[in-house]
């Protein structure tokens, strides 16, 4: 039970914090240009608490997977039925503001990821050290000169800090050869190695031929850490790199080339959000930061019920001169809700797979008489 708790509490409060962070820009946003907010809440369901402010009515609710702000006269229908318009209503916004009350949400997730991407480098986030501990049998590395100890300070001539930058530098040749410059004994030593090409994943999880030199890390872990200068640098340049990969995972998925068993849903996030915890505030903090980019880029597709839909809705309105009707807006953010949440059954169903769970309910009903 305290196990579950570990794993749960984490995901909660992370979600939490996101979602807030979210509609909160959607709240500013309605505030700034003049826009009435009717109702900020943070989750669906059931409401666990409410509380009545002098215009805005906030709300947690049962179930942290959402949340939304609610502004005035959102549609035609409210401003029917009070019987006159109002200038803080968001359909007498201009299309400019009404365009920076949609984006804003997506905008301050991306802000709040850059924020504790910088934060980590500034405290210091553990990683990996590029140093050899061991070789794999009937690889190159084996026979090439490498020996266990060597601490590889730059491959091809490009200055390597940790583990996860010498494998890429590996992975992002095509097997020729690679000039390793490792430090043995205070001295700085010259080896090459040849990959060879084999069989294997790349981070999409998709076959493709692979170089491998077969060398394992060894136990030695440092903290990276950088000054403000570096650190803001290197946070943007951080996110907008996993901002391009989230982007290209998604394409992925919808040309087919990426399979939906690839998708983690809340089952995946508490396992991830609950292990990240165990390995030290840092660690919550860059998952959390990852997690914000990809609510980001998700809320920005054009699907009805996301961010997206909703400025796809505005650019068809700015093309034509004219807004989509609501009774089409409805159908279609209906038809998004659906979509959303056939989509939420699969990726929870790969996480139940995942972790076995499948199989142990088939061994069950299957097994019985």
């Amino acid at each position: 039970m305290s196990n579950l708790l570990a794993q749960i509490i984490p995901t909660v409060v992370t979600l939490g914090v996101l979602i807030f962070i979210h509609e909160l820009g959607h709240f500013l946003a309605c505030r700034l240009v003049g826009v009435g907010v009717e109702k900020f809440s943070i989750g669906f369901g059931p409401e666990l608490f409410n509380w009545q402010g002098k215009e805005t009515r906030y709300v947690i609710s049962l179930i942290p997977f959402g949340g939304f702000v609610k502004p005035m006269g959102e549609t035609s229908e409210e401003v029917e039925k009070r019987g006159a318009s109002d200038t803080r209503d968001y359909l007498s916004a201009s299309q400019w503001n009404r365009f920076l009350i949609l984006v804003a949400g997506v905008a301050m997730n991306f802000l709040f990821a850059y924020f504790l991407f910088v934060s980590v480098m500034l405290a210091g986030r553990p990683v990996i050290s590029a140093v050899v501990g061991g070789f794999l049998e009937g690889y190159p590395a084996e026979a090439s000169g490498l020996k266990a100890g060597d601490r590889v300070t730059a491959v091809n001539g490009t200055k390597i800090q940790n583990w996860q930058e010498m494998s890429l530098a590996i992975l992002n040749t095509q097997g020729e050869p690679l000039e390793f410059s490792v430090l043995r004994d205070g001295k700085l030593e010259q080896v090459r190695v040849t990959p060879q090409l084999e069989e294997g994943k790349d981070i999409f999880g998709q076959a493709r031929r692979v170089p491998r030199i077969g060398i394992k890390p060894s136990e030695e872990f440092s903290v990276e850490r950088y000054g403000l200068k570096e650190a803001l640098v290197k946070g943007a340049e951080y996110e907008w790199k996993l901002t391009l990969l989230t982007c290209e995972a998604l394409f992925r998925l919808v040309t087919g080339q990426l399979s939906l068993k690839t998708i983690s849903g809340p089952i995946g996030i508490i396992s991830m959000a609950g292990s990240a915890a165990q390995m030290g505030w840092v660690t919550l903090l860059q998952f959390t930061a990852v997690l914000s980019v990809s609510l980001a880029v998700i809320n920005l597709l054009p699907i009805p019920a996301l961010d997206g839909g909703h400025l796809f809705f505005l650019l068809v309105e700015v093309i034509r001169r004219k807004a989509v009707s609501i009774s089409v807006q409805e159908r279609l953010t209906q038809f998004g809700f659906y979509f959303l949440m056939v989509l939420m059954v699969l990726v929870v169903y790969n996480d139940l797979i995942n972790i076995g769970a499948i199989d142990q309910l088939k061994s069950f009903f299957f097994s019985v008489g």
